[in-house]
């Protein structure tokens, strides 16, 4: 009977301790390096109306035909990153491409992370991070080519490694 008790002490020791990994809400470096890829890109915001200038118009939806990643290394602290998917916006489809190559750095007490080059530089939020997949968020502002339009993008990143 104690033999039982034992090994049944024993088993639930071991179970307590495989745990799975807790999701984080800042920027872990020991994660966070390495090659990822964007999996899903969801996007929300707003632009002049097209057929009326003058008059916003909000929208959202989750990017297609995607394509993505983001490289992050150490020593020095270098990455880059480049996004590219279409954008439904009513009925027209826009494109929309970040591209970055440069320092990155995190602040906020590693909530932030920020991507910075010469010419552009994107910040994303931790939403949630584990070793091999994360959720960032980032806003910025899009003018498409051959556009006179602008428009404030608010996207949400999930990545995978």
């Amino acid at each position: 009977m104690k033999k039982t008790l034992l090994l049944a002490a024993a088993v639930t020791a071991l179970l307590s301790c495989t745990k799975d990994p807790v999701p984080t809400e800042v920027f872990l470096r020991e994660d966070l390096l390495g090659e990822w890829t964007v999996q899903q890109v969801a996007y929300s915001g707003q632009m002049p109306n097209p057929l009326s200038p003058a008059n916003i118009m909000n929208f959202s939806g989750l990017g297609q035909q995607l394509s993505g990643e983001i490289n992050l290394y150490e020593q020095p602290d270098t990455g880059n990153l480049h996004i590219d998917f279409v954008a439904q916006i009513n009925s027209l489809q826009v494109p929309v491409s970040l591209i970055s190559s440069g320092t990155w750095s995190l602040t906020n007490l590693d909530s932030t992370l920020v991507m910075d080059n010469d010419s552009v530089s994107y910040t994303f939020k931790m939403v949630s991070g584990l070793p091999t997949q994360q959720v960032w968020t980032t806003s910025f502002m899009h003018i498409p080519a051959d556009s006179s339009y602008w428009a404030d993008i608010d996207m949400e990143l999930t990545l995978i490694k």
